[in-house]
């Protein structure tokens, strides 16, 4: 059983893309119903882990596609519709406004199909008593999430080689921080290899079988259809 983390009360928020659109990258492969169900299937699972967690007290899904809120609020999660589209960090900055200022942060991204619970008690242990963690994708390019001790600690720079800049905004900030790798947080569906590798070895857990359903059309009644094209 893992120790009591340093870091409690965790507001977590999720910012999602408008499904019917989303994981463009993924087009020479999957078809555009095909990949919102993936943005789904993945963003559930996320929601699964947090919801499982230790750690987190509360969960808020910031998003511009109301079609969502009905499944986020199934899953124990606060659906804060953004309205227009702001963009990534924009959208992430308007949802930090409706957090109580005495809970620690948790920025985490909605396409991680390995996340766990275990995942997410385990970044909180080992946050210990520093400012912020920061969690690198598996390519140490990218930032797939952000633990703050309170809201605001640091500008929020998400995108193309965003690690580098975040590590960059905590030095200059003089926050005491740590970088942390956890397989499950940092294993994020970006492009065609990503997908290959979750399909060969990960076959065996719930969400890549649902995977498989959206990958193979004879099973496509495993895979949950929530949106519908404009």
């Amino acid at each position: 059983m893992l120790n009591q983390p340093s870091f409690a009360n965790i507001h977590a928020i999720v910012p999602v893309n408008v499904p019917i659109g989303s994981k463009k990258r993924l087009s020479n492969r999957l078809d555009v119903i095909q990949r919102a169900s993936l943005t789904i299937t993945m963003l559930i699972n996320v929601l699964s882990a947090l919801k499982r967690s230790s750690s987190v007290n509360s969960i808020t899904v910031v998003c511009a596609d109301k079609k969502l809120q009905a499944l986020v609020e199934g899953c124990g999660a606060v659906f804060l519709w953004e309205g227009r589209r702001r963009g990534l960090n924009p959208a992430l900055d308007f949802a930090m406004k409706e957090v109580p200022s005495d809970s620690s942060v948790l920025i985490i991204h909605a396409d991680l199909p390995l996340l766990t619970s275990y995942d997410i008690d385990n970044l909180a242990r080992r946050a210990g008593n520093c400012s912020l963690a920061l969690v690198p994708s598996r390519d140490g390019m990218g930032t797939n999430a952000i633990l703050m001790r309170s809201p605001n600690m640091i500008r929020l720079a998400f995108g193309k080689g965003s690690f580098n800049r975040h590590e960059v905004f905590a030095r200059k900030s003089k926050l005491a921080f740590r970088v942390i790798r956890i397989h499950g947080a940092a294993f994020d569906i970006d492009g065609e290899q990503d997908l290959d590798e979750l399909v060969k070895h990960y076959a065996n857990r719930q969400t890549c079988r649902v995977m498989k359903g959206i990958l193979e059309p004879e099973t496509v009644g495993m895979v949950p259809i929530l949106v519908k094209s404009r």
